[in-house]
């Protein structure tokens, strides 16, 4: 059974204290939040002062996607709030190599990011270093687009590169109820949700979710 990983993006952020008592009382165990810098995508969020200040708040397991140009500069930063897993970009940095273990020397689970037009061949020699690998299933930094069908043959050729190792494959961008049963079944483990959680009823959205990824 594949996880549904609600994105804090995707809520409102005038209720958010109350959208995270709402995802706890739901009983998620993974919460993603996005770290953007403006520069690297054009949108900003949640820098590691509100990251920190949302995981005192929380008994989640917080899932940082790091959104961020020369993210070496900022990693130590990420690290410090407390968080369990970071991912950075194979595209935003020369050094993802050097992130990963220092992700990973700090004792959190540590992901590499692809870009819809990066193949997954990137990875083969950092498979030894990584927990998982988030494919976005969007340009990042952007809502509202529309999820990109290739996608779905990205997740099972990279799900064939893992080879067996205890890697998992997260999806992130344009997922809705269909899409999240989809990709469950070209084999993601972690299924990124905003909008399509949030949006209008979320209790019921939410139940609609689990189920087509069970």
């Amino acid at each position: 059974m594949a996880q549904i990983l609600p994105s804090v993006f995707g809520a409102n952020i005038l209720r958010l204290q109350e959208e995270i008592d709402f995802l706890e009382q739901e009983k998620t165990e993974i919460l993603h939040v996005d770290l953007m810098d403006g520069t690297y995508v054009s949108n900003i969020a949640f820098g590691p002062n509100q990251i920190a200040a949302m995981k005192k708040a929380s008994v989640m397991t917080f899932d940082v996607h790091m959104m961020l140009a020369n993210p070496e500069r900022h990693i130590d930063d990420v690290i410090n709030t407390g968080v369990e897993m970071i991912s950075v970009h194979y595209e935003s940095t020369p050094h993802v190599h050097y992130i990963l273990q220092k992700i990973k020397k700090a004792g959190r689970k540590a992901g590499v990011v692809l870009n819809p037009g990066t193949p997954e061949s990137v990875l083969e020699y950092l498979l030894d270093d990584i927990d998982y690998i988030l494919i976005m299933t969007i340009n990042p930094g952007q809502p509202g687009q529309t999820f990109i069908e290739k996608s779905l043959e990205k997740i099972r050729n990279t799900r064939k590169l893992i080879a067996g190792r205890p890697i998992q494959i997260e999806v992130d961008g344009g997922v809705n109820v269909d899409i999240a049963r989809r990709v469950k079944e070209a084999g993601a483990d972690l299924i990124v949700v905003g909008g399509a959680l949030f949006n209008n009823n979320p209790q019921a959205n939410y139940q609609a979710l689990k189920q087509a990824v069970q």
